[in-house]
């Protein structure tokens, strides 16, 4: 089974298209040894917290490197993937994996050994001794690849709205998402991270991958995109992170933004 598949089926199953992003911070700086223990025990505990709260309207889990660095990826990291698991819902670790073939390979070595059910990467690196070693080690785990498309941060456009040429005498050009939303349909990836904050983009990438590349939408909430207007656009799903995390009432949050999903 496919990752998109296990998305597809975890949809099915809760009527719902959220993701969760567990974005929580640690202060370690100026700590003590002791200090930092507390600090890593108190951030697991919390991301515990909102995994058990917010599982009845979710699909699946995005971590970020604010809560996978000081928990480890080795160390705290599992004990919250086995939860998410035993819940029946998976894990996606967003480490936009973006160098040579060797690193590239290790560093999603590591992650599936934590764990994680799929890891979003950056298409910009290529395939060839780029990622071809991370669909590679996917493929023989049963793991899932998703790739940038257009991020959701208000600067986006800088780099992912460049015009590059599409022909050898640079005459033909279209823009770098363009470029990145036709990959993924050739690579047949996962998904495609498209920001919610660009309905449009969402549309024209939707017309690029139709039903054969689920377009994954971060930027709901703190950032300024909505759910509702990003499912209308094309969206399969939306990555909810900070709204939900930095909540009073998590699972409340979480209900309201996966009733705007279907």
């Amino acid at each position: 089974m496919t990752y998109k598949r296990k998305l597809n089926a975890a949809t099915f199953v809760r009527k719902t298209r959220l993701i969760v992003g567990l974005d929580i911070p640690a202060e370690m700086a100026g700590k003590s040894a002791d200090g930092i223990s507390h600090e890593k025990e108190r951030i697991e505990k919390e991301a515990m917290r909102i995994i058990e709260a917010t599982a009845d309207y979710a699909v699946a889990y995005k971590f970020n490197r604010q809560l996978v660095l000081p928990i480890g990826v080795f160390d705290g990291v599992p004990r919250l993937i086995d939860t998410i698991h035993d819940l029946g819902l998976t894990a996606i670790m967003d480490c936009k994996i973006n160098d040579v073939g060797s690193t590239n390979h290790h560093i999603a070595r590591y992650y599936f050994d934590a764990g994680f059910d799929a890891l979003i990467t950056n298409p910009l690196v290529g395939m060839e001794g780029g990622l071809d070693s991370v669909f590679k080690l996917a493929k023989s785990r049963d793991k899932g690849v998703i790739t940038l498309g257009y991020m959701s941060h208000p600067a986006a456009h800088e780099g992912y709205g460049l015009q590059i040429a599409t022909d050898d005498k640079m005459k033909q050009h279209e823009p770098l998402y363009i470029t990145f939303a036709k990959k993924a349909k050739l690579w047949d990836t996962d998904g495609i991270i498209v920001g919610a904050t660009y309905p449009e983009k969402i549309t024209e990438v939707k017309k690029i991958v139709g039903d054969s590349v689920p377009i994954i939408c971060p930027g709901v909430g703190a950032q300024g995109g909505n759910a509702k207007a990003a499912i209308a656009a094309g969206a399969s799903y939306v990555i909810v992170a900070r709204s939900i995390c930095n909540a009073d009432d998590p699972a409340k949050i979480a209900q309201e933004i996966a009733s705007q999903t279907k």
